[in-house]
């Protein structure tokens, strides 16, 4: 058995390269100055690359110094565990399945730390060895929605998004790392890249606002597009003019903003009636800690059953409802949100015809934001 074994695999390079890095440069700190480190690159760019850098680590992880020193390996950007043409060769298994084994039956004087990204979750060749390592490590992607406080990944991301634009000396808006993740949530790396670009758009001391995310930010790989529906919450009008226009620039249809925008609208109906019954106060940063729980404590029996649902306000998340839906609610009357959810019915049934829908919708946005009752 090796000194330490550590696997760390993912989709997010970022991630793994940091805890990886992290349990070599530890490794190495730990041996002293006479430790023999050696990081081979695990990369293979064609099926015949497998053989030679197969070779190479195993015989690093076998040739061991007479006098006893402790030798730290480092195999980097294993790209083998993948959905890939070459990943997928049996030949490159079979190889991949000879490299995990030397790794684990490396002689006790040696530590190996293994990086595979990107990484097939559907594969088992890392989870067979998940109990003979002494560190396993899988990183997710953020999901693509992160708003329900519920991914740690998501969290994670935002944590770092805060820390690094408090580094940056900027202040921001407090759903902006939220945001932030929403729209690049699928790489750390990027995340990180789009907290520079947005410092450097307002400048030093500057404030960073939800709108400058949608409108700087790109959306990276899967993310969804939730600007309008984000920009109707805080009922700004040039916002949500703009982030239209940007929507219906990349989507053809109507109906998936529609729906993301009712199921916003159920919640926030049920939110308003509480407020105006007295059982919460709301403002635009959304509801005090507690007030969700004991309005749930209060009510939740009178709406059935537990399952997670929009029809059911106390079915949701507290940390969603509070800090992500309630500050709607500080914006619209109950009779304005009731209003909108029917000009959404006439807006799919306009869909349902092929009218036009892009039309259809900014009207429906004019009359909700521009218009006070």
């Amino acid at each position: 058995m090796p000194t330490f074994f550590a696997i760390v695999a993912g989709k997010d390079e970022y991630l793994v390269e940091r805890d990886a890095r992290a349990f070599y440069e530890k490794a190495v700190k730990k041996a002293g100055v006479d430790v023999d480190k050696e990081i081979i690159s695990g990369m293979m760019i064609r099926v015949e690359d497998a053989p030679a850098i197969e070779y190479q680590f195993i015989e690093s992880v076998q040739t061991v110094s007479m006098f006893g020193g402790t030798k730290v390996i480092w195999l980097r950007n294993w790209n083998w565990i993948t959905d890939s043409k070459q990943g997928k060769s049996e030949d490159v298994k079979a190889s991949a399945a000879r490299i995990l084994k030397a790794a684990a039956e490396s002689a006790e004087q040696v530590t190996v730390i293994i990086s595979a990204t990107p990484y097939d979750g559907r594969r088992k060749d890392l989870v067979n060895f998940k109990s003979t390592a002494h560190e396993f490590i899988i990183h997710s992607p953020a999901s693509k929605s992160p708003f329900g406080g519920e991914d740690p990944q998501a969290l994670m991301q935002m944590e770092l998004a805060t820390k690094r634009l408090q580094e940056l000396g900027v202040k921001f808006a407090r759903g902006v790392p939220e945001a932030i993740v929403g729209r690049v949530g699928q790489s750390t790396r990027v995340v990180l890249m789009e907290c520079e670009k947005l410092a450097i758009y307002v400048g030093p001391g500057g404030t960073i606002k939800d709108s400058d995310v949608y409108l700087i930010v790109p959306t990276f790989g899967d993310g969804d597009f939730f600007e309008p529906i984000e920009a109707w919450a805080a009922r700004d009008l040039p916002w949500a003019l703009e982030a239209l226009e940007r929507y219906f620039f990349n989507e053809s249809s109507c109906r998936p903003l529609l729906a993301a925008l009712q199921s916003r609208l159920r919640l926030l109906i049920q939110l308003r009636s509480c407020v105006d019954a007295g059982d919460m106060k709301v403002t635009t940063a959304g509801l005090a800690k507690g007030q969700f729980a004991t309005a749930a404590a209060r009510h939740g029996a009178t709406f059935g059953s537990a399952a997670k649902s929009s029809a059911n306000l106390f079915s949701q998340n507290d940390w969603y409802v509070s800090t992500k839906v309630a500050p709607a609610a500080a914006n619209y009357t109950l009779s304005e949100l009731i209003d909108a959810q029917l000009a959404c019915g006439e807006c799919f049934d306009l869909a349902n015809r092929g009218g036009g829908e892009e039309q259809a919708v900014r009207t429906m946005f004019l009359r909700a934001l521009a218009v006070r009752r």
